[in-house]
């Protein structure tokens, strides 16, 4: 097989936003509108999974959410809007409001074996990120770069933790390209690809998937997906070591993500949204000190979601794209 360089939008890097001008902050009017429309939500929330999007009365939205998938499917591959309105205060509206955005944009899908749409990230255990059956983003623990389920993984930010929890993107078309540079021998490994680890949760056991390749031509684009630690996992469940060849293929990628030159480090603030876009961009989070009170600890709002006819569709059959181990989203959170 041809190996290629990718000179696309989303092949970045760090130095390529220098300045703030990559942060979309909502107007006035952008604003007032989402919070209405969150107010008008019903109070039930299994009432939300039947609004569509068709049923919003968008106006100034509409170029928000135009804009916002144009660039994560065609762009640089993430976002960052800004001023949503919602304060850590209230973390009922905040709910309110990522429901809103995310019909806006995509089609919600679960993110857990419960059916969750919107899963609450922040230390509910005290555990690293070597648990097998611990999903990091219930810990105060670093998370490695890694890419989530679906075309996007969004993050609206309620409240921030006072020390640690910084937030890092990459670009995975960069790391292809330097690694056709700098140690081609790992390209056919990072092609052939890994199996991933999926942690027992709710009425599912832990498995072990078929090969899944991290890197994926598509025409004339690239298509990627990786997961540090859920393919570590497949081999330390089993006592078995990983083969030297896969081993050294996922250091390099390491490596070179955690380069300055590469990585995108930046601190979520309260009312910010985060998106990204999964098979172009990997993502991770330092590990945090959080508030010792409960009612202002550290607490962020995690959402999945496809893109109608976008890129994802393109490696996923119909039926795969319904969510976490292909559930089907039922409920909003778990309370």
């Amino acid at each position: 097989m041809e190996f290629v360089e990718y000179q696309t939008p989303s092949a970045w890097k760090s130095k390529d936003f220098d300045d703030s001008s990559w942060i979309d902050i909502l107007s006035n009017d952008q604003r007032e509108e989402l919070l209405m429309l969150a107010k008008s939500l019903p109070d039930k929330e299994d009432e939300w999974l039947t609004i569509a999007k068709s049923d919003l009365a968008l106006n100034y939205l509409k170029p928000v959410f135009v804009k916002t998938n144009e660039e994560l499917e065609r762009g640089r591959g993430f976002v960052l809007l800004r001023d949503l309105g919602i304060t850590g205060d209230d973390v009922d509206l905040a709910y309110r409001v990522n429901w809103i955005l995310a019909l806006g944009l995509g089609d919600v899908i679960a993110q857990n074996a419960n059916g969750e749409v919107i899963g609450a990230v922040q230390a509910v255990v005290q555990a690293d990120d070597n648990g097998a059956n611990t999903r990091g983003y219930v810990s105060n623990a670093e998370l490695r770069f890694h890419c989530d389920g679906g075309d996007v993984a969004s993050l609206v930010c309620v409240r921030q933790a006072p020390e640690g929890g910084l937030s890092s993107l990459v670009s995975m078309i960069s790391i292809h390209n330097a690694i056709l540079k700098e140690c081609p021998e790992h390209l056919e490994t990072l092609y052939e690809g890994f199996h991933l680890y999926g942690r027992k949760e709710g009425d599912m056991d832990s498995s072990i998937s078929p090969l899944i390749p991290i890197f994926m031509p598509k025409n004339d684009h690239l298509l990627c997906f990786i997961n540090l630690r859920l393919m570590e996992l497949p081999y330390e469940t089993q006592g078995k070591p990983m083969p030297q060849e896969k081993r050294a293929a996922l250091d390099a990628i390491e490596e070179i993500a955690e380069r300055p030159e590469y990585k995108l480090q930046f601190k979520l603030q309260p009312g910010d949204m985060l998106l990204v876009q999964n098979y172009t961009c990997m993502h991770k989070r330092s590990g945090f000190t959080d508030d010792p009170d409960p009612e202002k600890s550290r607490l962020m709002l995690r959402l999945w979601y496809n893109i109608r006819g976008g890129r994802g569709e393109t490696i996923q059959a119909p039926e795969k794209r319904a969510g976490y181990f292909n559930k089907s989203p039922y409920v909003i959170r778990h309370k």
